[in-house]
This record gives structure tokens, C-alpha cells and sequence, in this order.
């Protein structure tokens, strides 16, 4: 698992912005790959930041133009994002909990909802899991898969929480594929890739039923692969 200090990292890079003067209210901040970059730390460790402190009011987007910082003080939101992210095992059981919650119940909305350009998107997305060998692509297209069913849902506050979940879960995730492909028989990785089209097909077809029997399976069998079902 990654360390929590990661997510510190960046919290602390925009409060010695804010005192050197070099980062003020309203400025243009540093894309996720710059940060993670200038920290040597995981980009997706920097989006569940970014994604945190946006919900929270702290960084705002603006289509076309980036994310910029807010009038609100950071410092203030510093020790909740940072409680936020002590993401570890005796607590995953419950995290995991939480995205069962928010993806099956977003299922039959994604399916009533979803648009051609979804549609697009979460087939590249599978595509992409079934052809790389790479943990963290394996990793970002996971996580940005499970997201874009619940965007398709047209819930934005929906989506913006599950964000926030899959930001712990990315942490996992990572050390999860990094198994799957270095450590567990191939039969194991051909049945994520077949989970993953399967939701996709299911999103497809605008069956909510089936979508949510899929993802109930789907979490049964992480649960199963991370021991916590008997």
C-alpha cells in the first residue's frame, strides 16, 4: 500500500506556495502530472487530493482553462484530508463497503442514462485493461472505468463522492494489479478483463438489473481475493 505521507505532500506543496507568495487566491495550480512530477509521487495519489479539496471548496475548474485555488483557507482543510486519507487495511473492509454502495446505486441510473460518448469512453477504458500489462495503466483505467459508470448516471454529486472513494481504492488497487500481474495464474486476469466488459455490456444494453447483479459479483469477488469473505 502507498504511503498516506504522499497525500500530505501535496497539501504541504500549496501551503508553502501560499506563504512564498508564488501561489495566490484564484491562481492556475500545477496539473496533476506536474505535481506528481515535482513530488515523485503517483498521479493518482495527486488526483484523490485534487478531487478532496474541490468537494471541499478549496480548488475550483474551469472548462478549458485548468483548476485553480479558491479564496478559502487550505490550511484549514489540511488535518480533514489528511484524516481522510489514512486509507489501510483495518478500515478497507469498510471503504470497499461505501463503493458498493455508491456504484450499485447508481447502477440503474447509468443504465437509463448513459450517452453514445459513455459508451465510448468505458469500452476504451476496458479495451485498455485488456491489453495492458502495466499496473498503474491497469490501475487508472480500473478506477476511471467504475467512475465513468456513475458520471454516466448523471448524478454529479454521485460522482464527485465515488471520486473520493476510488481515490483510497486507487492505493489498493495498484498493489492489487501489480499481483495479478507479476503473482496470480492467468486465469485470473482474464476473469477481471471479463467483469469489466461485462459491466460495459450491461451499461450498453441499459440493463439496470443486470448491471447491478454484475457489480454485486464484481465486489463478492474482491472481497473473496482480499480475504475478507470466507
Amino acid at each position: 500500500m502507498l504511503s498516506s505521507d504522499s497525500y500530505q505532500l501535496v497539501i504541504e506543496k500549496f501551503l508553502e506556495s501560499l506563504r512564498n507568495g508564488t501561489l495566490k487566491p484564484n491562481d492556475k495550480i500545477y496539473s496533476e502530472n506536474q505535481l506528481a512530477r515535482i513530488l515523485h509521487i503517483p498521479r493518482t495519489q495527486v488526483r484523490e487530493v485534487y478531487a478532496a479539496l474541490s468537494l471541499l471548496g478549496v480548488l475550483y475548474g474551469q472548462q478549458g482553462k485548468g483548476t485553480f485555488l479558491s479564496g478559502r483557507d487550505l490550511s484549514q482543510s489540511t488535518n480533514i484530508l489528511y484524516l481522510m486519507t489514512l486509507t489501510d487495511g483495518e478500515n478497507f473492509q469498510d471503504v470497499l463497503a461505501v463503493r458498493r454502495i455508491l456504484e450499485t446505486g447508481g447502477a440503474h441510473a447509468a443504465a437509463k442514462n448513459r450517452t453514445e460518448a459513455d459508451l465510448a469512453a468505458l469500452r476504451d477504458l476496458a479495451a485498455a485493461i485488456e491489453s495492458s500489462r502495466d499496473p498503474q495503466v491497469l490501475t487508472d483505467a480500473d478506477t476511471a472505468l467504475h467512475a465513468h459508470i456513475l458520471k454516466a448516471s448523471g448524478n454529479t454529486l454521485l460522482h464527485s463522492l465515488f471520486q473520493i472513494v476510488m481515490g483510497y481504492m486507487a492505493r489498493i488497487s495498484l498493489k492489487h494489479w501489480t499481483e495479478v500481474i507479476e503473482e496470480r495464474p492467468e486465469a485470473r486476469r482474464l476473469d477481471y478483463i471479463r467483469q469489466h466488459w461485462d459491466l460495459v455490456r450491461a451499461v450498453e444494453d441499459g440493463n439496470g438489473d443486470a448491471l447491478l447483479r454484475l457489480l454485486e459479483h464484481h465486489f463478492d469477488t474482491l472481497e473473496k481475493n482480499y480475504g475478507l469473505l470466507t
